[in-house]
C-alpha cells in the first residue's frame, strides 16, 4: 500500500496526531512498569514460606489468677493446654512457642560454628515444645526434631536450625551431630554451645518492620526446647488445623480452656488473617495498579476511536470520491488500520523509550526490580491490538460510505 497519501494525511492534522502518539507512547511506558510491580509485589505475597500458612492458628492466654504468678504453675498450665488442644477435633498438631508468623518481629542472635573463627551469622532464634515443627508444617530434611522431655530442661543443650543456617555455619555439609554456639560481634560465645540434632527445610518469616532487615534474616532460623509463658507476657500457642476447621477450633478451644482454668482471657488470630495484613500494602499496589492499567488502556482505546471516528467524518466526501474512482471497501478499510498503525508504531518507539527511562528512575528511586525485554514486548503487541480494535468501527462505518456521496454539495 502507498503510505504516501496516509502520510500527507496525518500532516494535515500535526497536533491531533501527536496528542494520540504521546498518549500511546505514555501509556506504554506506564503500562509495563505498572506490570512490572505488579510482578514484584505478587512475589513477594507468594513467596513460599515454608509453613502450612492457611491453616495455622495464633492462640494467647493472659492469665490474671493468682495462682500463675508461680513458674510451675504456668508450665503445668502449659503441658495441660497442650493436651487439650491436641484433643479437639480438627486439631493436627499443637505447640507452644513464642515465634509468631507474619508479624515482621521476634527474637535474633548471632551463631557460629563451634572451633572454627567464622563470622558471626545474624539469625532469628525461638523457643518452643516438641510438636513445633509439626505445627508449622516445616520439613526436617536432616535429624530429628526435639523429642519429649527436652523442653523442659532449664539449660537446653539441643537446637534444630533451618538449612541456610547449616549452610552458613558448616558449608562442608553434614550439620546434625555437631555443635553451634551464640557469640557476639568477635566470635566470643556467649554461653555453652548446642548439639545441632536437626535440619529443616524452607523457612521464611520476615524479620523486622524494615524490608531491608530482611537480608540474610527472614530465611535464617533456630529452634530451642523450652516451655515459654510467664505471668507478665502470657502464654502463646500456635495450632495447625485440617483444613476448613479453624473456626470450630477455635470455639471448642476456647469452651474447653477456660473450663479447665477460667482465669484467664483468650485470644486467637488465624494465621491467614495475619499473612493478609502483613501483605496490605502490596495488595493495595496491585489492586491500584491493575485499575491503573485497566483506565489506562481503556482511556488510549477510546482516544483512538474517538480520533479515527473524527477524521472519517471530516473525510466522507473524499471516501466517497475515492469509491466513485474505483476504490474498494478493503482498499478503505486498509487506508484507516494503516494509518492507526504508523501512529500506534510512533507511539510505540517513543514508549519505549520512556518506559526504560522510567524504569530507571524507578530502581534508582524505588524498586530493584529491572524491566525484562519479555515485558516491553508484550506492551508492544498489547497496544497495537487495543489499536486495531478501536480503529475497527469507525474504519468499517467508512467502507459503507457510497460513491454517491462525492457529488453532494451538503
Amino acid at each position: 500500500m502507498n503510505v504516501g497519501p496516509i502520510l500527507r494525511a496525518m500532516k494535515q492534522n500535526r497536533t491531533r496526531v501527536a496528542l494520540i502518539i504521546l498518549e500511546i507512547a505514555m501509556t506504554l511506558a506506564i503500562v509495563t512498569n505498572c506490570v512490572n510491580v505488579i510482578i514484584a509485589e505478587r512475589a513477594k505475597i507468594n513467596r513460599p514460606s515454608g509453613f502450612d500458612d492457611d491453616n495455622i492458628l495464633w492462640m494467647h492466654t493472659r492469665p490474671f489468677s493468682p495462682e500463675f504468678r508461680e513458674d510451675a504453675a504456668i508450665d503445668r498450665a502449659i503441658q495441660a493446654d497442650l493436651l487439650t488442644l491436641r484433643g479437639i477435633p480438627g486439631v493436627k498438631a499443637a505447640a507452644n512457642t513464642h515465634f509468631r508468623l507474619w508479624e515482621g518481629g521476634g527474637s535474633s542472635t548471632q551463631v557460629k560454628a563451634v572451633g572454627t573463627t567464622q563470622t558471626p551469622r545474624s539469625t532469628q532464634v525461638y523457643r518452643a515444645t516438641t510438636d513445633i515443627f509439626n505445627t508449622l508444617g516445616v520439613h526436617i530434611i536432616e535429624g530429628r526434631g526435639f523429642q519429649p522431655g527436652e523442653d523442659t530442661d532449664s539449660q537446653p543443650h539441643v537446637v534444630v536450625i533451618s538449612r541456610t543456617v547449616a549452610d552458613a555455619a558448616f558449608p562442608d555439609g553434614h550439620a546434625v551431630g555437631k555443635s553451634l554456639t551464640q557469640a557476639r560481634d568477635d566470635g566470643t560465645p556467649l554461653r555453652e554451645p548446642f548439639t545441632v540434632v536437626g535440619v529443616f527445610d524452607t523457612f521464611f518469616n520476615p524479620f523486622g518492620m524494615n524490608p531491608d532487615s530482611w537480608e540474610g534474616k527472614a530465611d535464617r532460623a533456630i529452634f530451642l526446647p523450652a516451655l515459654v509463658g510467664s505471668y507478665e507476657r502470657g502464654i502463646d500457642y500456635l495450632i495447625r488445623c485440617e483444613p476448613g476447621a479453624i473456626p470450630a477450633v477455635m470455639a471448642e478451644a476456647e469452651k474447653r480452656l477456660l473450663a479447665s482454668n477460667a482465669g484467664r482471657i483468650v485470644e486467637f488470630q488465624p494465621t491467614p488473617e495475619k499473612k493478609t495484613r502483613w501483605f496490605a500494602t502490596e495488595w493495595l499496589t496491585v489492586l491500584v495498579m491493575t485499575g491503573l492499567i485497566v483506565a489506562l488502556i481503556f482511556v488510549t482505546g477510546l482516544g483512538i476511536l474517538g480520533i479515527t471516528a473524527l477524521s472519517v467524518s471530516e473525510r466522507t466526501k473524499q471516501i466517497g470520491t475515492r469509491r466513485a474512482l474505483g476504490a474498494t471497501r478493503s482498499d478503505i478499510l486498509r487506508h484507516f488500520l494503516m494509518e492507526n498503525w504508523l501512529t500506534t508504531t510512533a507511539g510505540i518507539v517513543i514508549g519505549i523509550a520512556g518506559t526504560y527511562a522510567l524504569n530507571f528512575l524507578l530502581v534508582a528511586k524505588v524498586t530493584d526490580v529491572k524491566m525484562p525485554w519479555q515485558l516491553v514486548a508484550m506492551g508492544v503487541v498489547l497496544l497495537w491490538i487495543n489499536g486495531l480494535v478501536a480503529t475497527l468501527p469507525p474504519a468499517l462505518r467508512a467502507t459503507n460510505v457510497p460513491p454517491s456521496i462525492a457529488t453532494r454539495s451538503v
